[in-house]
């Protein structure tokens, strides 16, 4: 079931993805899998926080220019885990509450929450050994 429209700018989500990704930067588990894999560069950073916000607009359905597919990017990451899922959450969570209006940081969280779920199954389930039943937590 689709999440309705909630109002937020595009302006918005460009502050969120930067403020997000500044305190990737810094968290101790996801940051050095951040560097690894985007490099210490400030222009590279900023090109592949571009290319997220864009993911954040079409995810919302305020442009439709997204050009990707993120579950091939996290399974090609062999440092990506499914339990950092978890961290990545509550940081965007915390995030989102510190830098948007409380009904847009609720439902970006909620939009959030949805992706990561899928994206954390899809790891477990593909990366699972063959012949084995499936994962489903």
């Amino acid at each position: 079931m689709p999440l309705p429209r909630f109002p937020i700018t595009e302006d918005q989500i460009d502050t969120l993805v930067a403020e997000f990704y500044a305190r990737i930067r810094q968290e101790p588990v996801l940051g050095p899998i951040f560097q690894q894999a985007i490099g210490t560069d400030r222009e590279t950073w900023a090109k592949h926080e571009a290319h997220i916000a864009s993911f954040w607009r079409n995810a919302i359905g305020l442009d439709r220019s997204f050009s990707g597919n993120p579950m091939q990017k996290h399974l090609a990451n062999s440092d990506i885990q499914p339990e950092h899922f978890a961290i990545w959450l509550a940081l965007f969570a915390q995030t989102a509450q510190d830098v948007l209006p409380e009904h847009s940081a609720r439902s970006i969280t909620e939009l959030a929450n949805r992706i990561g779920a899928s994206l954390r199954f899809g790891l477990v389930q593909i990366r699972q050994p063959k012949d084995t039943p499936p994962i489903l937590t």
